[in-house]
């Protein structure tokens, strides 16, 4: 299996998992961390956003971000706009994956991400696309 490239201090890439599923996070989490990666997780959009705030004091920031758009309290659309507002750290803004169940799931250029992939999903799929943003 292909390891992830450590980043700064040797330190294996954060990943946001935002989604208000705790099933879903917990798998997803799972298989982040035995792929190489160090996963977070949120239930809704403010939660990751004082996450980020929080981490960002440590100089830490998630490389990937896996974000569902449909949660109670501040959805993923809403947060995507907040933390683009909001993002003041000297590195570029994380990566962006959208995991959706809408039947009509939303092109990830009209919402500004780099990819969208519809649930029920192939967890080996996602470790690609995320494996890709972090490369």
């Amino acid at each position: 299996m292909m390891q992830p490239q450590q980043h700064e201090q040797g330190c294996q890439p954060l990943v946001l998992v935002v989604d208000d599923n705790p099933a879903i996070r917990d798998m997803v989490s799972w298989a982040l961390e035995m792929d190489g990666y160090e996963p977070a997780e949120a239930a809704e959009g403010q939660e990751a956003l004082n996450w980020i705030q929080c981490i960002s004091r440590e100089g830490r920031y998630p490389a990937v971000i896996l974000l569902d758009l449909a949660m109670p309290g501040m959805d993923g659309q809403a947060f995507l706009a907040c933390l683009r507002q909001q993002w003041e750290s000297p590195q570029p803004l994380p990566g962006v994956i959208v995991i959706t169940a809408a039947r009509q799931s939303p092109e990830a250029s009209s919402l500004g991400v780099e990819r969208v992939i519809v649930k029920p999903f192939h967890v080996r799929d996602l470790l690609d696309a995320v494996r890709l943003l972090i490369m």
